[in-house]
């Protein structure tokens, strides 16, 4: 192999090797930065922060990805909030001015029935930035978002009648709905839900509390190291999660696995490592996305899914504990279900030979009539949910489907050769190839296709060697984030097949 082809592999083998590490990676959040400079500031003070915050302002007046508008209201009002708490400058308060005129004209967003990709915990958070907004005298309407409303207070009725746990999804949202500094809801890696604004608000109401000093202390602990995964190195920029160790090994894997370098002779050794590792890691009771977290069935679903690939022994019944009538649910209670979590569940099972007749038809019922699958609930990306579907009605009945989702593919492909929900980006990009690469596998490209798929391996490579900084902001919590390492490790499973064949 040439040097130019050794490229890619070994930068993918020392990503595969590194996954999980010290937490693993994750891009900084607008909202949970916000809100630890609101309720837990740094000790080095927050102005390098704010100035951070101010960098990630639109021209439009907005914070978050204006391809997920819906994603844009909580990250905004809590930089509203938080520099109308600072505010020492003009540049600040015109700020403040233009992020307000920017919710003004959200409403368009909010009208008719609430859709299931709602960034997580938007339905408790967003109300109470709301009263927060009020109480500090901004003039933010509440019109717009009564279906919002309305069902975040059937969240709180249901929050009500849950016995609270350390690592579980009440808890990631705790900032939204919390009051008394319940020490027993702080998890091993010191945090409160693994969420860097819950933590934050967890250390607000604690501070006078003498009998929680060290608690206090383990928090800010975890504060200070979900800071240091984001790469930044500005005190208090924070990710949206944290720690991700499993959910970046289990999902990297099965990017591994769906990408067709499972068995590459060159990542053998670090491939194996982690999957023996993932292995270890799988509970009776599912993965989480760290081991302190609450098994979910996504991370399940894969994890199962690149066990199952690489004749490790799994236990495809603990699936069934996430299934519910037609789908399959990432985290119990949920009010919005995941296509894409169905879509994993379906793989895992297919690979272990079982078929899921009704959530194959709860996948095709789902397909927008231009062929595209939806941005998800996990990942704002149409690209994403439509690869991950795909992937999983392969070898069914439903080829229509397929084809429509084929025909959508080569009509937003790029002049350039690549795909993004605006521009071309090489994460989005792969997932394009990655669905040519499987419908050729299975006969179902003509030679249009087939050329669309050669102009996008032709613009991963060219991306891959032009090296550029990656602003790439795809998935979907909270907010809008890019896990580093897994994100990465997508693009590059997309490009060594490329480079190899150049």
């Amino acid at each position: 192999m040439d040097r130019i082809a050794d490229l890619p592999l070994n930068d993918l083998r020392r990503l595969i090797n590194d996954l999980g590490k010290d937490g693993g990676l994750m891009g900084p959040s607008v909202y949970d930065t916000a809100q630890v400079l609101r309720m837990a500031p740094p000790a080095e003070g927050v102005r390098p922060a704010l100035e951070w915050l101010l960098t990630r302002q639109h021209t439009d007046g907005g914070w978050g990805n204006p391809a997920v508008p819906r994603s844009r209201d909580v990250p905004t009002l809590a930089v509203i909030l938080a520099l109308h708490t600072y505010s020492a400058s003009e540049r600040d308060r015109q700020a403040i001015q233009a992020g307000l005129a920017f919710l003004q004209r959200q409403a368009e967003h909010w009208a008719g029935c609430l859709p299931d990709d709602l960034p997580v915990g938007i339905e408790l958070i967003l109300p109470q930035l709301l009263d927060e907004a009020a109480a500090a005298g901004l003039k933010v309407s509440r019109e717009p978002y009564q279906a919002l409303i309305a069902l975040g207070m059937r969240r709180r009725r249901m929050l009500a009648s849950l016995p609270l746990q350390p690592g579980t999804t009440p808890v990631h949202a705790w900032e939204a709905w919390g009051r008394g500094p319940d020490p027993a809801l702080l998890d091993a890696p010191g945090s409160i839900g693994h969420s860097p604004a819950a933590t934050a608000a967890w250390l607000r109401a604690a501070t006078q509390r003498a009998d929680l000093a060290d608690a206090c202390a383990m928090a800010q602990r975890y504060l200070e190291q979900a800071a240091a995964s984001t790469g930044t190195g500005i005190p208090g920029v924070v990710p949206t999660a944290w720690p991700i160790t499993r959910f970046e090994q289990a999902f990297s894997l099965y990017a591994l696995l769906i990408g067709g370098l499972m068995d590459h002779p060159a990542l053998d050794d670090v491939v194996r490592a982690q999957v023996d590792g993932l292995a270890r890691a799988l509970r009776p009771e599912g993965l989480g996305f760290s081991d302190f977290f609450i098994p979910d069935g996504d991370d399940t679903a894969e994890a199962l899914a690149v066990l199952s690939a690489t004749g490790r022994p799994a236990d495809r019944g603990i699936l069934k504990r996430f299934a519910q009538d037609d789908h399959f649910y990432t985290y119990p209670g949920e009010l919005q279900p995941s296509i894409t979590a169905t879509a994993h569940a379906i793989h895992a099972l297919a690979l272990s030979g079982e078929a899921c007749e009704r959530p194959l038809e709860y996948l095709v019922e789902r397909q927008l009539p231009d062929g595209r699958w939806p941005g998800d609930k996990w990942n704002g990306s149409w690209l994403y949910a439509t690869c991950q579907v795909v992937i999983a009605l392969l070898g069914s009945p439903y080829q229509g489907a397929l084809r429509r989702a084929l025909d959508a593919l080569l009509a937003h492909q790029h002049a350039d050769g690549g795909w993004g929900m605006y521009t071309s980006t090489a994460e989005e990009t792969a997932y394009g190839i990655f669905i040519l690469r499987h419908l050729l596998r299975h006969g179902l490209l003509d030679p249009a296709a087939c050329q669309a798929l050669r102009r996008a391996e032709r613009w991963m490579l060219n991306d891959y060697q032009t090296s550029r900084a990656r602003e790439d902001i795809c998935w979907l919590a909270k907010e809008l984030y890019r896990p580093y390492r897994l994100a990465r490790v997508i693009e590059l499973v997309a490009t060594v097949p490329c480079v190899e064949a150049a």
